[in-house]
C-alpha cells in the first residue's frame, strides 16, 4: 500500500469518526469517536511530514521526530532505527 492509499484511508476514517460523533446520542460514545477522529488525523500528519521529508534529507529530523512523537517516544529517538513508525 502505497503512502497516497494510508492517506486517503487515514482520511476517510478520520471522516466517519467524525459523522458518527455527531450521530452519537451519549456524551462518552460522543468523545470516544472524537478521540479516534483525533488520531487518524494525527497519522495523516505524520504521514505528510514523513512524505515531504525523509530522515537524512534537510528537514527530515522534523519528520522523524513527528513518527516517534505519533509512536509515543521521546523527541529525537526512533523506534527502530531508519524505520517508520507502524500505522
Amino acid at each position: 500500500m502505497s503512502d497516497d492509499d494510508d492517506l486517503d484511508y487515514l482520511q476517510r476514517r478520520a471522516e466517519k469518526e467524525l459523522e458518527m460523533a455527531q450521530r452519537s446520542e451519549t456524551p462518552e460514545v460522543t468523545a470516544a469517536h472524537y478521540k479516534l477522529a483525533e488520531a487518524y488525523l494525527e497519522r495523516v500528519e505524520v504521514l505528510r511530514a514523513s512524505a515531504a521529508a525523509e530522515p537524512g534529507e534537510p528537514g527530515g529530523e522534523a519528520a522523524a521526530d513527528a513518527e516517534a512523537a505519533a509512536a509515543g517516544l521521546p523527541e529525537g529517538r526512533e523506534a527502530v532505527p531508519g524505520a517508520r513508525a507502524e500505522q
